[in-house]
């Protein structure tokens, strides 16, 4: 059996602003908490997939903007990639502009990227193409 997928980890400043974002944003609930050597973790997962988030809160304070220089995201599949630019627009968050993705000369889906408290990216992308064809081959899968 291959490795399964099981959680992304990030460094926060903050796991109680960090937790607001992911809970209204994403639909993320707490489903753990403990320290670990120094650290505060918390892990958050949605109904819509088995991948958890791993929030990692060093004892020592803040810890600035962990995500400068890093070269990653997190991805979500939406049905209506629009909507959801438009409420996570409303509810204030940092937005950079809707786009459409282009690959080998295709359409290959409309995205856009949405930040979390600490400049996180993270990427909405519409349910289009293989990504429609990965949720369809995933239901039921947990």
């Amino acid at each position: 059996m291959p490795p399964h997928f099981i959680h992304c980890m990030m460094h926060v400043a903050d796991l109680g602003r960090s937790i607001a974002f992911y809970e209204a944003a994403l639909g993320f609930k707490v489903v753990d908490r403990h320290r670990y050597e120094g650290h505060q973790l918390v892990y958050l997962r949605n109904q819509a997939g088995g991948m958890e988030i791993e929030l990692v809160q060093p004892d020592a304070g803040a810890v600035g903007n962990v995500a400068a220089g890093r070269l990653w995201h997190l991805g979500f599949r939406v049905e209506d990639v629009r909507k959801e630019y438009a409420r996570l627009g409303a509810l204030g968050y940092r937005l950079d502009p809707l786009d459409a993705y282009h690959a080998n000369g295709s359409f290959m889906c409309d995205y856009f990227y949405v930040y979390d408290p600490d400049g996180h990216q993270i990427e909405i992308l519409q349910s289009f193409g293989r990504y429609a064809e990965a949720a369809s081959a995933n239901q039921g899968w947990r």
